[in-house]
C-alpha cells in the first residue's frame, strides 16, 4: 500500500516539476505559429533558400484529388487537403508553411 501511494505521489512530483517546460514549449510554439499565420494572411511566402516571394494565389493541382484550380497553395476547396509544403517557384525548394 505504502509502496504504490509513494509511486503515485512521485509520478504526480514529476509531472509539477516538468510543467515549466511544456509551458515553454507551448509558449514558444504559439509564436511561432502566429508568425507563420501572419505570412500566410499576407498572401506572400518567402524562400529561406534563396529569398524568392512565392505568392500563395497561383493555379495549382491538388496532390491528392488532382483538381486543378486558381487559389491557395495550401488549401484545396474539392477535397479540403492541407499542404504543409509547396516548391519555391524559382529554385524549386521545399518550403514548409504550417
Amino acid at each position: 500500500m505504502n509502496a504504490k501511494l509513494f509511486g503515485r505521489v512521485a509520478i504526480g512530483l514529476l509531472y509539477v516539476f516538468a510543467s515549466p517546460i511544456y509551458v515553454l514549449r507551448w509558449v514558444l510554439r504559439t509564436r511561432k505559429s502566429i508568425a507563420k499565420m501572419a505570412a500566410i494572411r499576407g498572401g506572400v511566402v518567402t524562400c529561406p533558400h534563396c529569398g524568392f516571394h512565392n505568392n500563395l494565389d497561383a493555379l495549382m493541382t491538388c496532390r491528392r484529388c488532382g483538381a486543378t484550380e486558381f487559389g491557395s497553395r495550401i488549401y484545396c476547396t474539392s477535397c479540403r487537403q492541407l499542404s504543409k509544403a509547396f516548391a519555391c517557384d524559382r529554385c524549386t525548394a521545399t518550403i514548409k508553411v504550417l
